[in-house]
């Protein structure tokens, strides 16, 4: 027969021994501090640059500009051309290029900036949100090989792309377009689809 004193006892004991498995033991609780310092040294530098962020936007306004000059050609039967500096960390809008102009042809108005405003997108320290962002690099091959590498696309009344050469102020049917774009070590590549112009980011 139990006593009291017995029957408290045991009861005491299985607490106790209840209480031993709720614990961690020092082994889990360190896997989990390395596993926890290891992702944080991962993570924590990515986050703190928004590099990628800074050329994920970047590349859409590019391809906000690229569709608006295709649009615009087809609105208004003009061929509307990009031409990339790469250079100035710049690209433009224009009508009828030409080498001997000024600015390599008729500035197109930006529709939100005011009247007489050339439309200009300026990336790098002088760009406010884009400070970090440069364009790497812009190739635009044409089918034939005089026409390779250009930096200026055109498009046409129908939307379909092709490529302008300034030596020799003429045109020629885009063979494949690429634009770079980086911030930091994280880059962006737009491409420009030959005959229907479909403007694809990777």
């Amino acid at each position: 027969m139990f006593t009291k004193t017995a029957v408290a006892n045991e009861v005491a004991a299985a607490g106790r021994r209840q209480a031993r498995r709720r614990g961690f033991t020092l082994v889990e609780i360190l896997t989990v501090v390395v596993i926890l310092g290891i992702a944080s040294a991962i993570i924590i530098p990515q986050m703190g640059t928004r590099d990628d962020m800074r050329a994920k936007a970047a590349a859409r306004t590019l391809v906000a500009d690229l569709i608006y000059a295709q649009n615009l050609a087809i609105s208004t039967g003009q061929v509307v051309y990009v031409r990339f500096d790469v250079a100035a960390n710049s690209y433009s809008l224009l009508t009828n290029p030409a080498n001997a102009k000024a600015k390599k042809g008729d500035p197109v108005e930006h529709p939100l900036r005011g009247e007489g405003e050339d439309y200009v997108t300026q990336f790098g320290p002088t760009s406010r949100g884009y400070e970090q962002v440069k364009i790497e690099s812009a190739v635009m091959n044409g089918v034939d090989l005089p026409f390779q590498p250009e930096f200026t696309v055109g498009f046409d009344e129908i939307g379909s792309p092709h490529v302008w050469c300034y030596d020799t102020d003429q045109r020629n049917e885009l063979a494949s377009g690429t634009v770079i774009v980086k911030a930091g070590q994280f880059t962006n590549k737009i491409t420009i689809s030959a005959a229907t112009g479909e403007i694809l980011v990777d």
